[in-house]
Order: C-alpha cells, then sequence, then structure tokens
C-alpha cells in the first residue's frame, strides 16, 4: 500500500521499522524476566535484567534515529512521512517504559516479608504482565500487515484498544488491592511497588497510542 508512494530510501525505513520492533519487543518481554526475578527475591538477577532492558532501549533510540533519516531522504506523502515518524516515537516510547517500570522496582529491594505481601495481596501482577508484554506483540503484528492487508490491519488495531481496556481494569483492581493492605509496606515500598505498577499500565496505553496512528495512516493512504 504505501510502497507505491515511497522512493527506494523508503524500503530501508522498512526494515529499519521492522528491527526497531524487535528490539522494543524484547525489551518489553524481559519484564517477565524481571517479574519472576522479583518473586524469586533475587535483586542481583533484577538489576542485572533492568540493565539489559536499558540496553536494549539505547540500541533502539540508534535505530530510530536511522528511521528518521530515511524519512527525510525518502519522497513518501508528507502527510504519511509524520505518520511514520510518530509510529516510530510510540514504539520508542514503549521501550523507555519498559525501562523506567524495571529502574523503578530495581531501584531498592523491599524487604523479602513486603515482597511476599505483594504478590499474595496482589495475584494480578502477573496477569498485568503477561498481558502488556502481548499487547505489544499485538501491536507489532498490526504493523506488519499494513503493506498487505489494510483491512486486517484496522482489525488488529481494534483489538490492541480492547486490550488495554482490559489491562486497565486489571490495573485498578491490582491498586485497589495494593491500598487495601498499604498497612503491610513502608511507604518507600508501597510507593514503590504502586509506581511500578502504574509505569507498566502506562506501557499498555502507549501500544494503544499506536493503535491509533495506524489507524490514521491506513485511512490517509486508502483515499
Amino acid at each position: 500500500m504505501w510502497r507505491r508512494l515511497a522512493s527506494l530510501p523508503f524500503r530501508g525505513t522498512s526494515e529499519k521499522l521492522r528491527e526497531h520492533q524487535a528490539l522494543v519487543i524484547k525489551s518489553v518481554e524481559l519484564l517477565g524476566e524481571l517479574f519472576a526475578a522479583c518473586r524469586g527475591g533475587d535483586w542481583a538477577a533484577v538489576r542485572s535484567v533492568a540493565d539489559r532492558i536499558a540496553a536494549l532501549e539505547r540500541e533502539a533510540d540508534e535505530v530510530k534515529r536511522g528511521i528518521e533519516m530515511n524519512l527525510y531522504k525518502g519522497t513518501l506523502f508528507v502527510g504519511l512521512k509524520e505518520d511514520f515518524l510518530r509510529l516510530a516515537e510510540v514504539l520508542d516510547a514503549i521501550s523507555d517504559r519498559a525501562k523506567d517500570a524495571s529502574r523503578i522496582i530495581s531501584s531498592r529491594e523491599p524487604r523479602q516479608g513486603e515482597l511476599q505481601a505483594f504478590f499474595q495481596d496482589c495475584p494480578n501482577v502477573e496477569r498485568l504482565i503477561a498481558g502488556t508484554i502481548e499487547i505489544v506483540k499485538d501491536l507489532e503484528g498490526a504493523v506488519r500487515l499494513l503493506d498487505k492487508d489494510s483491512r486486517e490491519a484496522i482489525a488488529a488495531a481494534h483489538r490492541v484498544e480492547k486490550a488495554e481496556e482490559r489491562l486497565d481494569e486489571i490495573k485498578l483492581d491490582i491498586l485497589m488491592q495494593l491500598s487495601r493492605h498499604e498497612a503491610e509496606f513502608s511507604t518507600l515500598t508501597y510507593l514503590q511497588l504502586r509506581d511500578f505498577i502504574l509505569m507498566v499500565d502506562t506501557i499498555a496505553d502507549t501500544a494503544e497510542d499506536g493503535s491509533d496512528v495506524l489507524t490514521a495512516m491506513i485511512v490517509k493512504a486508502t483515499f
């Protein structure tokens, strides 16, 4: 769909975008490993995973700069250039938020009893992490459909929006449970865990922003 509107440099942009997405997905997938290390109380592993997420985020930044240069050199319709740039920025923001979430949780080690209380009182945290990884993969699938099947791409974008709504409900349940059991945590630990949940939630919010960009791109390209 887009290729007939673009010059040869855009082919490099498409490849860079796929490379960018792969790095973003890896950074978010590592949240699952981070969660497992937290649950096991292995803070050396928590910090190691956080460092790996930060390294992937830096690598994604470099690839995004390559996308920007390719868009500058290409002859893609100006409106679509802006949308591709917005899409790259949304993807980059996802890896930024994964890095921020990992830094929040790795910044200090709660007492073992606090961690046990957190996982016992807030059992939906695992669902939130798994759903967050899945929604980013769903966005990647929607992007892959851009130049293959616009109808399916829009349907995939809509699935991302619905998934974000479900994750928002899970987040609210976790925050309610955390508040209900606030007395079991020190003030610092309570704020750390709350901020971690809120930051993980912003990943799904950002994925939904990406689905909005995709929908706008498809509508523009079909006129």
